[in-house]
C-alpha cells in the first residue's frame, strides 16, 4: 500500500469538470444540494477561463444553482426545499435539461433524489439526469466531466433512433469553453470527418443544445474520445452501431492515426489515404518554415491534462525538441498502462503531485526553454523565470475570439505557431536557457 502523503494535490475537483460539460450545453441547468461553494466554482469558468459562458446571469437565473444545506441544517428535512428549487429550475424557459447532484455531507445523509427528480419533473417533462453519488467521495474534474457525458448516453431518450448511412457520433470531446480554440477545433474534426465522406451526426460536446446531442440517434458509428471512453460505450451498445475507440488527434502523427483507424473502421481506406498524403505535405513544408528550427533543441515542460501530454510529447519530440518535467493535472486512472509508463518514463514526470513538493523546487529546471501550461500549475513551475504558453483548463490570461484549433491536422500548426512565437519572444527577453544567451 503506497505511503499516505499530507498536503493537497495538484489537481481539479470533480465539481468542476461537471461545470465544463454544463458549460458547453447552453441549455443545461443543474441543482447542487450544499451550500454556496457549490454556486461559487462556477465562477471559475464564467468570465474568467471562458469569456462566453452563459453559466451565471445578470437576471439570478444562474445555470448553476444550490440548495443552501450546510452543517447546520443538514439534519433537518430539506426535501421541501429541494423539490420547490427542483420544479422552479426546471420550469424556466431556457432550460432544456436538468442534473441534479449533491456535495459529500448531502450525500451521506441518504437524501432520495431519484424520487424527488421523478417527482418534480413529472408534469414539466423535460429531461432530468442525477449524477452518480460516488462523485460525492472520489474523482477529479476528468471524472466529473465523464460522468455527464455518461449519465446522458445512460439515460438519454433515443426514441426514433435509425442509423444514417456516413454519419458518426463523436463522444469524447473536452469542450471546456465555448472560444475560438474549441470551436475551432470542432470544426477540425468535423473537416476531417468530412474528409473521408463522413459527416458528424452529433459532437458530444460541441456548445449545442441538448436537442443536437440527441442527434447521435441517427449514427452509424460511434467515435469514441479519450475524455468519454464509457459514455461512448453506452452510447454505442444502446444503439447497437459499431463503437470505434480512437486516440486523441492532438498532434500530426496522432491526427494520422486517427484517420488511418476511421479509414479502416468505415471501409474507407483509400479517402484516409489520400486525405493523410495532402494533409502530410502541406503540414511539413509549413513546419519547416514556421515551426520546426524554433523548437529543435529545446527543452519543454507540460502541465495540464495527462491526455493532452501523450500527444504533446510526440509532436516536440518528432521535431527535435526534449521533454523536461511534467506536471499531469489528473490522476494516473486517466490513462492506460502502457500510455502512463511512456510519460512517466520522462525525468521530473508526476500525476497530481503535492502542491508542497512542487513549492519546495520539485520539476523546476534552469534549462527549461518554454513552459505549456495551464494558469492552474503556473505558480508552481514557472514563477518569472521562463518563457509559458497558457494552454488547457484552467486558462484565465488567453483568450480566443476567432476560431483557432489545436485538435487535428490544422490545430497542430497552429499549437506549434504559438508555442515558436513563444520561444522566440523569451529569447528576445531573455527568458530561456543558458546556450542562447
Amino acid at each position: 500500500m503506497p505511503e499516505a502523503k499530507l498536503g493537497v494535490r495538484l489537481n481539479i475537483p470533480y465539481l468542476q469538470g461537471t461545470y465544463v460539460a454544463l458549460n458547453a450545453i447552453p441549455d443545461a441547468y443543474f441543482l447542487g444540494d450544499g451550500p454556496s461553494c457549490v454556486f461559487a466554482k462556477a465562477e471559475q469558468i464564467h468570465g474568467r477561463h471562458d469569456l462566453f459562458s452563459s453559466l451565471l446571469s445578470c437576471g439570478c437565473d444562474h445555470r448553476v444553482q444550490y440548495t443552501g444545506v450546510n452543517v447546520f441544517t443538514i439534519a433537518g428535512n430539506f426535501e421541501a426545499g429541494i423539490m420547490a428549487s427542483m420544479k422552479r429550475i426546471a420550469a424556466w424557459p431556457g432550460c432544456g435539461v436538468f442534473f441534479m447532484g449533491s456535495m459529500p455531507m448531502c450525500s451521506i445523509a441518504g437524501t432520495d433524489y431519484e424520487r424527488l427528480l421523478r417527482e418534480a419533473c413529472v408534469d414539466i417533462k423535460k429531461p432530468a439526469f442525477l449524477l452518480p453519488r460516488r462523485s460525492a467521495v472520489y474523482g477529479d474534474w476528468l471524472d466529473g466531466y465523464a460522468a455527464m457525458l455518461e449519465v446522458m448516453a445512460s439515460g438519454m431518450d433515443l426514441s426514433g433512433a435509425a442509423p444514417r448511412p456516413g454519419k458518426v457520433a463523436v463522444v469524447g470531446y473536452l469542450m471546456d469553453r465555448n472560444e475560438g480554440d474549441h470551436r475551432g477545433s470542432v470544426a477540425e474534426l468535423e473537416r476531417m470527418l468530412g474528409g473521408l465522406g463522413l459527416e458528424a451526426a452529433s459532437i458530444w460536446l460541441s456548445g449545442g443544445p441538448y436537442e443536437s446531442l440527441r442527434e447521435a440517434r441517427h449514427a452509424e458509428a460511434v467515435v469514441s474520445l479519450p475524455h468519454g471512453r464509457q459514455a461512448g460505450r453506452v452510447l454505442a451498445r444502446r444503439l447497437k452501431v459499431k463503437l470505434i475507440e480512437a486516440e486523441l488527434p492532438f498532434g500530426l502523427p496522432a491526427s494520422r492515426r486517427f484517420i488511418e483507424q476511421l479509414g479502416r473502421e468505415m471501409k474507407r481506406v483509400k479517402a484516409a489515404r489520400a486525405f493523410v498524403e495532402s494533409e502530410a505535405a502541406s503540414a511539413s513544408q509549413l513546419l519547416r518554415r514556421g515551426a520546426a528550427e524554433a523548437v529543435k533543441g529545446r527543452t519543454f515542460s507540460f502541465c495540464g491534462d495527462p491526455m493532452y501530454a501523450v500527444g504533446f510529447v510526440e509532436q516536440i519530440s518528432d521535431l527535435g525538441g526534449k521533454m523536461g518535467s511534467m506536471l499531469l493535472i489528473g490522476g494516473p486512472h486517466h490513462l492506460d498502462a502502457v500510455v502512463r509508463d511512456s510519460l512517466l518514463a520522462h525525468l521530473k514526470t508526476a500525476f497530481e503531485p503535492m502542491t508542497s513538493e512542487v513549492e519546495a523546487g520539485w520539476g523546476r529546471e534552469d534549462a527549461i526553454d518554454l513552459v505549456v501550461s495551464n494558469t492552474m500549475a503556473l505558480k508552481y513551475t514557472l514563477g518569472a523565470k521562463g518563457a509559458w504558453l497558457e494552454f488547457g483548463f484552467q486558462s484565465a490570461y488567453t483568450h480566443f475570439l476567432k476560431d483557432e484549433p489545436f485538435l487535428g491536422f490544422r490545430g497542430a500548426l497552429s499549437l506549434l505557431g504559438r508555442a515558436a512565437n513563444e520561444l522566440r519572444r523569451g529569447r528576445y527577453m531573455g527568458k530561456t536557457s543558458p546556450r542562447d544567451r
